[in-house]
């Protein structure tokens, strides 16, 4: 045994000396190290439902606006799926409601396009209807309205004639009827009757003279009337050539045509003298449902019950 090295003895009571230091029933453990491939990963966290994709299968129920609110609903759905898809879902839902809305918008429009129509075209068969009807009956004669009479007396020196006369011949269309007012610069009225006539035929038009005057309140009843859809029916493809009789005095006696009643409306023969004439004295209130269905059925040459009959005036054209 090497010198100074430890006895048996004392190494065995240097083994045993720590175990009989510790107190009477101590034990010694050691730290617990959690293995991380023996555990399970937490639950991975849910995707919540989107609003908008669900709100906008919902819109697409309520009508027009709801199928327009759809299409914007769905749209945001998809983008705001598109920039968190780990947070949200949804994204085909947000597609059908999408189309729902797209397709459902199609829909509502052509319904309502074609309501539209069929109220427009309803209404046009009405307006027919009623002046149909007014043709067929029109108002007794009991209630006739005289018309104005012209004065005998020549207006003052200071008054001009035809005030409201243009310059030149004017032509323009109200709706499907054409008006022409005949100007003070025209030098004989009956070539620029022969004038309009010709004109009218190529159009596929009808002639109708209607002698006026300034002032005249029932011509000017006329003229408010002339867009009313009551008048453009009664007087579709129909050129009303106006005369000023102040105007136009000596050039409507040559062709016979009566300037005492206005305003009148005339019917031309061939000679442009008046082949049937009418005035203002057979409807009450100058409106469009008392005028229409009177000069619709005169031009037509169905107005027989009259409350003024139709007297030619000597070596004028007779009526046929």
């Amino acid at each position: 045994m090497p010198a100074g090295a430890p006895s048996f003895d004392q190494a065995t009571r240097a083994a045993v000396a720590p175990a009989a230091a510790s107190p009477a029933g101590a034990s010694t453990q050691l730290p617990f190290i959690q293995d991380p491939y023996l555990t399970a990963p937490p639950p991975p966290e849910r995707r919540q439902l989107s609003t908008l994709a669900v709100s906008s299968v919902v819109a697409a129920l309520f009508g027009p606006l709801g199928a327009v609110a759809a299409i914007v609903f769905g749209w945001a759905a998809r983008r705001e799926i598109e920039r968190a898809p780990g947070v949200r879902r949804g994204y085909a839902l947000a597609s059908v409601g999408l189309s729902l809305g797209v397709v459902l918008t199609l829909c509502w429009s052509s319904a309502i396009g074609f309501g539209v129509w069929a109220w427009t075209a309803h209404s046009g068969d009405e307006t027919s209807s009623a002046v149909g009807e007014r043709e067929a009956s029109p108002e007794p004669a009991s209630a006739a309205a005289p018309a104005a009479p012209l004065p005998d007396v020549p207006p003052p020196a200071a008054a001009q004639p035809g005030g409201s006369v243009p310059q030149h011949t004017t032509h323009r269309r109200i709706g499907g009827l054409s008006i022409v007012d005949i100007g003070v610069d025209v030098s004989t009225l009956s070539e620029e009757l022969a004038k309009q006539r010709a004109e009218a035929q190529t159009r596929g038009e009808k002639v109708l003279v209607m002698t006026t005057s300034d002032p005249c309140e029932p011509c000017r009843g006329v003229d408010r009337a002339l867009s009313d859809p009551l008048m453009q029916t009664a007087l579709r493809n129909v050129r009303l050539v106006r005369v000023d009789i102040d105007v136009f005095k000596e050039d409507l006696d040559q062709i016979k045509m009566p300037r005492r009643l206005y305003p009148g409306f005339f019917l031309l023969s061939p000679d442009l003298s008046p082949q049937d004439g009418i005035n203002g004295g057979e409807w009450d209130d100058d409106i469009a449902r008392n005028i229409a269905p009177v000069l619709g059925a005169f031009v037509r040459g169905q107005y027989t019950t009259r409350r003024q009959p139709w007297h030619p005036l000597p070596g004028s054209g007779m009526r046929l």
